[in-house]
């Protein structure tokens, strides 16, 4: 009877998890649909989004309306709370219109997860603001020194994502004595945009002109104790607000989730440089000979490595997030060290199929009315975030790897 009764729990339970993924599905596909409406308008403001240095404000309210910079805000704080496939999903659609609009709805979704993992007053504060949005810098730029009841912080924080329309930022700051015994080390500052300054000259680059990652500045500002989380805690999956969000995405280690989000945008952007490519072959002319480039046989051998690369990076990336959904707290090491390596892996290919696209449109690539140039010059300078480089994520996964071995 007893044994009965078991089998009768573990179907029960069976039944509501496979409710609760098909309920997940259908949700990451309505959300999927909005963001593929979109796409299309966020490519004709692309132009004029980069010359302003920032996404359209008129974006930003029709992104948010949408409900798509709250896939895994937790639902008690008035979120989706999906997964992460649903954000690789949808910034990849919007990525596809606009890689820096993508990047922005990226960070801005993933920062939500952040703002969970705080102590409850933390999150009130955070979520208790409607259509919230949050920027972050995870370098640790600053410092902060321990005072009564909080923090002293000083410092200055680049690569800000989004600021511009930030109502709070994150920032890492070295606090090197705590005073009442606790751990030293970086710590996570959750600061209002009222009490930052935002360095509104310091994003001139050549890609990623529209994320407006701007610096921001803190001079002696104080930041009150449950407005700080020691980092690696935070990133554990061990923190107070793990406790408080019974949701698998929040009882996880969050940092092989942050990393693989950052190349979702990516996967849009090149995807859609492919399509033009495709279109442009069957449309050039050489000027010199007057031969249509379609007849080529390079063009076609080009298209078919840049197609099977994004094709490659897609597949790769779609197993990743499944990865991701699927951590538990007692995932071993080298399964959390291989999310980040299969994500850089996955940019490097991207990132040279786009190159051959580049490659092999001749000068009509560099119009800026061309969106080749400006999704190659996007491409790049993803690239260069420090999280997905090959090097740094191969060589993390490879000395675990031959740890195991031994």
């Amino acid at each position: 009877m007893v044994e009965l009764d078991m089998l009768v729990g573990r179907f029960v339970r069976k039944l509501e998890l496979e409710k609760r993924e098909g309920g997940v599905v259908n949700a990451v596909e309505i959300m999927l649909g909005k963001a593929e409406s979109l796409a299309a308008v966020l490519e004709n403001r692309a132009l004029v989004a980069e010359h302003a240095g920032k996404i359209p404000e008129e974006t930003i309210r029709e992104l948010s309306a949408e409900g798509l910079f709250d896939l895994v805000k937790p639902s008690a704080a008035g979120g989706k709370e999906l997964n992460a496939t649903a954000v690789l999903k949808v910034c990849a659609a919007l990525g596809k219109g606009c890689a820096s609009t993508g990047w922005v709805g990226c960070v801005y979704n993933v920062h939500h997860w952040v703002a969970a993992m705080y102590p409850e007053l933390a999150q009130r504060e955070y979520f208790g603001q409607d259509d919230v949005l949050s920027s972050a810098s995870f370098a640790p730029s600053g410092a902060a020194v321990a005072t009564e009841g909080g923090y002293s912080a000083t410092g200055r924080w680049s690569f800000a994502s989004g600021v511009d329309y930030a109502d709070w930022c994150f920032l890492t700051a070295r606090v090197d004595d705590q005073g009442d015994g606790g751990p030293p080390g970086p710590y996570f500052l959750m600061v209002p945009a009222s009490d930052y300054v935002i360095d509104h000259d310091s994003w001139q680059v050549s890609g990623l002109r529209a994320t407006g990652s701007k610096d921001v500045v803190l001079n002696e500002t104080f930041v009150p104790t449950h407005r700080a989380c020691f980092l690696p805690s935070l990133l554990s999956g061990n923190s107070p607000g793990s406790r408080i969000h019974q949701g698998p995405l929040f009882q996880v280690p969050g940092h092989p989730f942050l990393v693989a989000v950052l190349v979702s945008p990516v996967l849009g952007a090149v995807e859609r440089g492919v399509e033009l490519f495709r279109g442009g072959i069957v449309k050039r002319r050489f000027s010199m000979t007057g031969r249509r480039q379609v007849e080529q046989p390079e063009a076609k051998i080009a298209l078919a490595e840049a197609d099977a690369r994004v094709t490659a990076a897609r597949i790769l990336l779609e197993r990743t997030f499944t990865d991701i959904d699927r951590l538990v707290p007692e995932t071993p090491s080298i399964k959390l060290a291989q999310i980040p390596r299969d994500s850089a892996f996955a940019m490097q290919l991207l990132v040279r199929a786009i190159d051959i696209v580049f490659e092999n449109l001749g000068g009509a690539a560099l119009q800026e009315t061309n969106p080749i140039q400006r999704i190659w010059r996007d491409v790049h300078a993803a690239k260069a975030h420090a999280a997905v480089n090959w090097n740094t994520q191969a060589l993390a996964w490879g000395e675990l790897s031959l740890d195991d071995a031994n």
